[in-house]
């Protein structure tokens, strides 16, 4: 996704770095009844919902992290990072002032206390530098031991940014941030052949970075070219799933594994990874193909299917439009099919099995249709689902080929990039609202289960062209990719 500053966002990031100073972060002491909406806001919100609490300040928020109760949210104006131990009264702590585009999916090492900013090569330039202007992204590395004062302590130029993955390079410690998958827009075609794919760096010594010297994920597309490597996302038995322009695609970063293509076993590093599974996604379940981002539960399985937890590989397509017919899908996929590396092999002709697709039409809470974005689960087959305009919708996966809505948050000034389980709370990183915290009451009548499968499907209202339309409305066209990855303009 671009981003073309309004005048709004620019005299919003002056006035911070007037304030604020230049030099590093800030600690802030706030009266937190400031920082606190006491009031749902309008919009549709689902009985089993409880909103808690705002912080407006962080109003272009493009996502969260946490370490502990310390909450760190990426807006496009810097880091901010807030005490949340008081899920009804959030304190802010300190603001590490920086324009930044666009750092989606932000990643941090809790171990280390670090923190990284993946710097979209559209983040160095202004809104309408030509292409070619654009000529490399790059990775800042925060040191967030004092939340109140954040501070760089490493950099990385890179040919491409957007999102950077903590992946690990010990097969018995899947969580370990030794490297950084970053994927996004490519900086400019002197660069290499290549298009837009996934670039390695060891990130085991943040004061010196080093990038691999070949990067990951290349010709995938249907021709054998290499399309727009989005995002990456680790499961829990440490394979790394890159969503890109023609599918999602996994890969081993460590330990020994039969490699599918050669059938010969060799160890997997983060710089030279083991292909798993995974490929290109059909055009009927995704139109557009360009798929955002992913996840796999390696628990959850296919209902009445011995056998098959872990099959299941879940998937945004992102396509902003307010048709129903063409706007991004969530979908889920049985990938067993592509185990034996034919994703890999043949992505011209290889499509990987789609269990079911879903979109906020006819959905309760829904006035038309908006783009599928980032989702979590939360450990149970129950994902917290962002939807742009449409907000934030609670979605029941237990049964990945019977997508349900069991819960939604659409406030109408919504714009919900992203959802977040943190210790039974959620929290939703809204590009105009800020952070908005929720709570969820599953047994409001204290006798249902807690399952999700258990938990109502809402149904449909009717739905309003006007409401759908406003949603369009703050985006125009990116000059390369359209609308698949829009430009805020408003």
């Amino acid at each position: 996704m671009t981003l073309a500053m309004s005048s709004r966002l620019l005299a919003g990031a002056v006035a911070l770095l007037l304030v604020l100073g230049t030099s590093g972060a800030v600690a802030l002491e706030l009266d937190p009844d400031a920082l606190l909406a006491a009031d749902p806001p309008p919009g549709a919100i689902s009985d089993n919902l409880e909103f808690v609490a705002n912080a407006p300040e962080a109003s272009s928020a493009i996502a969260v992290n946490f370490i502990d109760d310390t909450m760190f949210v990426s807006t496009v104006t810097g880091i901010y990072s807030y005490d949340v131990a008081d899920p009804a009264a959030p304190q802010l702590l300190g603001v590490l002032p920086m324009y930044i585009w666009e750092n989606e999916d932000m990643d941090l090492d809790a171990e280390r206390e670090l923190l990284f900013i993946s710097r979209d090569p559209r983040g160095f330039t202004t809104p309408v530098a030509p292409a070619q202007a654009r000529l490399f992204g790059a990775v800042h590395i925060i040191d967030v031991s004092n939340p109140a004062l954040m501070a760089q302590i490493g950099f990385v130029t890179l040919p491409a940014g957007h999102t950077s993955t903590c992946v690990s390079a010990d097969p018995d410690d899947v969580d370990s941030c030794d490297y950084l998958w970053t994927g996004g827009p490519y900086g400019n075609t002197a660069f290499g052949p290549y298009g837009r794919p996934i670039y390695a760096t060891d990130v085991t010594d943040p004061l010196n970075p080093v990038t691999c010297p070949e990067p990951i994920n290349t010709g995938l597309m249907d021709d054998g070219s290499t399309g727009y490597a989005h995002d990456v996302q680790v499961d829990g038995d440490g394979v790394a799933w890159v969503s890109h322009e023609a599918g999602v695609n996994g890969y081993w970063t460590a330990g020994d594994h039969t490699d599918p293509l050669t059938g010969v076993v060799r160890t997997a590093t983060p710089c030279d990874p083991v292909p798993y599974g995974g490929g290109s996604t059909p055009a009927d379940a995704t139109p557009s193909r360009f798929m955002h981002n992913s996840y796999r539960n390696v628990d959850l399985a296919i209902p009445g299917e011995p056998g098959s937890a872990g099959a299941v590989l879940m998937a945004t397509e992102e396509n902003l439009s307010s048709s129903c017919a063409s706007s991004g899908r969530f979908a889920t996929y049985d990938i067993r099919s592509s185990l034996d590396g034919s994703g890999f092999a043949d992505p011209a002709g290889f499509r990987m099995d789609v269990l079911d697709t879903w979109t906020p039409e006819a959905a309760e809470g829904a006035t038309g249709c908006a783009s599928a974005h980032y989702f979590e689960d939360r450990g149970d087959g129950l994902l917290a689902y962002a939807f742009y305009g449409q907000g934030l919708r609670l979605l029941d996966v237990s049964d990945p080929g019977d997508i349900r809505q069991v819960g939604y948050f659409r406030p109408d000034d919504a714009s919900a990039w992203a959802g977040y389980w943190h210790d039974g709370y959620l929290y939703v990183a809204d590009n105009g609202r800020g952070v908005d915290i929720l709570r969820l009451d599953e047994t409001p009548d204290d006798s249902a289960s807690t399952d999700p499968g258990a938990m109502p499907t809402l149904t449909a209202p009717a739905l309003s062209a006007a409401a759908a339309a406003r949603q369009v409305a703050r985006f125009e066209a990116d000059e390369v990719f359209g609308y698949l990855c829009a430009i805020v303009v408003a």
